[in-house]
């Protein structure tokens, strides 16, 4: 694959920003579909402070989207320390965390998809799709 071939990093941030969300606004059914591990990756694969990216500065998100996917965040640390030897999908059900998480999940969902969300082929300064 050659540099042109290659999304630059606004495209890249476009890309996780609308994929950032979505498994833990599935609560419970995120967990069976995707596994403890990924439910939880997912999220910390873009919404990480201790990740070498800062994505509190992206231009892909407003501060409003910050501070609701701060809350997300928090939440799901909180569920991570809470449950550290969770051994199953369904243990990790069990412990309420998923129905706890998925509300703010899904008012950062909102937030977000009231602007819209991000073409993924080329760079927006704004959302363009509404779906």
């Amino acid at each position: 694959m050659g540099d042109q071939d290659r999304p630059s990093e606004r495209v890249v941030e476009q890309r996780l920003r609308n994929r950032a969300i979505e498994t833990l606004v599935e609560g419970d059914e995120g967990v069976r579909r995707w596994g403890y591990g990924d439910y939880v990756n997912e999220f910390f694969d873009t919404i990480d402070d201790d990740g070498a990216w800062r994505w509190r500065e992206w231009s892909t998100f407003t501060p409003a989207e910050v501070t609701a996917l701060d809350k997300v965040q928090r939440a799901l640390l909180d569920a991570c320390a809470a449950t550290p030897r969770i051994s199953s999908d369904e243990e990790f059900i069990a412990s309420g965390w998923p129905r706890r998480i998925k509300p703010l999940a899904a008012a950062a969902l909102e937030l977000m998809q009231s602007r819209g969300r991000f073409r993924e082929d080329r760079e927006e300064d704004a959302p363009s799709r509404t779906s």
